[in-house]
């Protein structure tokens, strides 16, 4: 199986130049760019030459992970109208490094109290599956490959990414995060304890969108007194990354993404020496 390894960017990670020079030197093969405030119009021309030539100088690809604060499929028009006008501007910025941009990544659920509500949701996959046909169209005019993220939303809420997939798919592609599969199944209100084990949820998602899979967010987790912690350093929390990886190798996977921010549970902030070993470890199971 074939596989790019790539590791998040964000703002945080100025300067740039900096960390995309570790990152090579880690020898991944892109990383995914956070498009969250003041991102992406804070470059000006000049910022995103030299960032094109460092894409060039160390023969690496990117990836681009939409806002955090865009709401496309709000139920009210005027924060999704919003929201798409501000995702142009994201994509028009992304197309900027084709032939180096590999896909442009987005979450589609509102985060909005109501959503536990069965009427609600389904009001919400109405206006959502028109948003993620206005999206893909809006993407093949940039001519970019758009990719929808699970969301910390149980599986049997997802009904609206399900059935975009079902849908838009090729034009429209899957990104799935494993620990929000696992997260969303367990610290939800509103959905009972369910019987099974982690890998149990991760197979469903799997079984039902294995084949739609372009890009798999991977990171560790830890049960602890609170909920879940995750984002963890893989190995530094409690799931079986044998299996997991079993289960990613029988998809479509094409990208893995790194996305771990916390060395341990107590929070301690990711550094290069414990990236490294990040990679290391997906590297000897593809």
């Amino acid at each position: 199986m074939s596989i790019l390894l790539g590791a998040p960017v964000w703002y945080g990670n100025r300067p740039f130049e900096k960390t995309i020079e570790e990152l090579y030197k880690l020898e991944l093969d892109y990383f995914e760019f956070s498009l969250d405030y003041p991102l992406p119009d804070c470059m000006d021309a000049a910022e995103r030459e030299k960032l094109n030539r460092l894409l060039e100088e160390y023969d690496l690809k990117i990836g681009f992970h939409s806002p955090l604060d865009t709401a496309v499929a709000h139920p009210r028009v005027e924060i999704a109208d919003a929201s798409m006008t501000v995702l142009r501007r994201c994509m028009t910025f992304s197309a900027e490094f084709l032939p180096r941009t590999l896909y442009y990544n987005f979450h589609v659920h509102p985060r909005i109290s109501t959503y536990k509500l069965e009427d609600v949701r389904k009001q919400i996959k109405v206006k959502g599956l028109e948003r993620c046909e206005e999206l893909t169209q809006m993407a093949s005019e940039f001519g970019l490959l758009v990719s929808v993220e699970n969301d910390l939303v149980p599986f049997e809420w997802s009904d609206l990414i399900l059935e975009a997939l079902s849908l838009f798919y090729p034009t429209l592609q899957f990104t799935f995060d494993v620990g929000h599969a696992i997260k969303a199944e367990v610290c939800h209100p509103g959905i009972k304890e369910k019987a099974g084990s982690y890998l149990d949820y991760l197979k469903r998602w799997v079984d039902k969108c294995g084949a739609k899979i372009l890009v798999a967010h991977v990171h560790d987790c830890s049960y602890t007194g609170e909920g879940i912690q995750d984002h963890l350093s893989i190995g530094r929390g409690e799931l079986d990354f044998d299996a997991i990886f079993e289960l990613l190798k029988s998809t479509s996977c094409k990208y893995l993404l790194i996305e771990t921010f916390w060395k341990n549970i107590e929070k301690e902030e990711m550094d290069y020496e414990e990236l490294r070993r990040n990679v290391e470890l997906c590297k000897s199971y593809f």
